[in-house]
């Protein structure tokens, strides 16, 4: 799934304090088995970490103040010609 793959690459990037303070790069992933590269915008940010009920006191987020979130538009697929 690209754009899955799209998402846990721009995961990866430097977060900005806010979504719209976020830089955009550009993401090229190559489909395997393919000649498809997809090509994605893509950015990060810092955002806080979802409340969490008592009931799942054992829940790994409770451990954590901010997360990473991410988001990707896709710009286009290109096909690669290998001689």
């Amino acid at each position: 799934m690209p754009r899955q793959a799209a998402l846990k690459a721009a995961r990866t990037l430097e977060p900005a304090p806010s979504e719209e303070e976020a830089e955009r790069t550009t993401l090229r992933l190559r489909e395997k088995g393919t000649k498809k590269v997809h090509e994605y915008e893509g950015w990060a940010w810092k955002d806080s970490a979802p409340e969490v009920d008592e009931a799942d006191d054992e829940f790994w987020l409770n451990d954590l103040d901010d997360i990473t979130k991410a988001n990707v538009s896709k710009q286009g697929i290109e096909y690669i010609d290998e001689e």
